[in-house]
């Protein structure tokens, strides 16, 4: 299996937080995205 060393932390922590942070501000771009587009008053 996974052998789990300073090494590991160092470099897979990071990254986790990264891609943990790149997926919550796109899920907020999106919720907030999706709520002006139900805003906007509809022309046609």
């Amino acid at each position: 299996m996974f052998g789990i060393d300073p090494y590991v932390l160092e470099t897979l922590i990071p990254s986790v937080i990264g891609v943990a942070g790149m997926a919550g501000v796109m899920t907020w771009a999106f919720i907030k995205v999706k709520h002006l587009m139900e805003e906007e008053p509809k022309h046609k």
